[in-house]
């Protein structure tokens, strides 16, 4: 293990995942991200990282690939979804890292294809959290769509996180930096419980 390629980085990641696991933003029934450590290189979360590891990961469990999905480095078996992430970190040079997740106060947008309002200061200036068009998972066209939905708000993405909702799937996340995109993925969490509260708090008698 010592010979690893990137071990501060691999050892970040691993925080994060178990960080997605117990704070439920994301579930077994899936679950991946990536980082672009350098050109042409990317370490990226391996299959099936929530349902059999419960996101439990070790430094050596993450693959070192190139943007053609090439494994440089490791011997677990590549995500479904690694051309997803490879699209956008490698037309976007200021988006270093990009999370898939499954959060479970964002997942009644995700099933009902509902795009989430930002309703907080800090996802202001980002707009909502909009939708794709429903495609089947794991297949090129959904990750072609995914990565189109970046291009359309390039201006943006190459300014600060971005999201988008994958119907009946799951979030993307973007961000400059493993930090600030996992820090996108709470905040839009938070977007998505006060959206759903607000009922609750309209009913509320003062």
């Amino acid at each position: 293990m010592s010979n690893l390629s990137y071990m501060e980085m691999r050892q970040e990641m691993c925080k994060v995942a178990k960080l997605m696991w117990d704070r439920r933003l994301t579930n077994a029934a899936g679950g991946n991200f990536a980082v672009r450590v350098d050109e042409n290189r990317i370490l990226i979360s391996p299959s099936l990282m929530s349902e059999i590891k419960h996101c439990e990961l070790q430094p050596e469990d993450f693959l070192l690939i190139d943007y053609d999905q090439n494994i440089i480095e490791g011997t677990g078996k590549l995500s479904r979804e690694s051309l997803m992430h490879c699209l956008i970190l490698r037309n976007f040079k200021e988006i270093e890292c990009t999370i898939h997740a499954h959060p479970f106060y964002c997942m009644p947008f995700v099933a009902n294809a509902k795009p989430i309002p930002n309703v907080t200061e800090a996802t202001m200036g980002r707009g909502y959290v909009e939708c794709i068009e429903f495609t089947k998972a794991y297949t090129s066209d959904l990750h072609h769509n995914v990565y189109q939905y970046f291009e359309d708000r390039r201006e943006l993405a190459e300014k600060k996180p971005i999201a988008c909702i994958m119907p009946m799937h799951g979030v993307v996340v973007s961000g400059p930096s493993i930090y600030l995109t996992y820090s996108m993925l709470e905040r839009i969490e938070c977007d998505a419980f006060c959206n759903l509260m607000k009922g609750a708090v309209d009913a509320v008698q003062l």
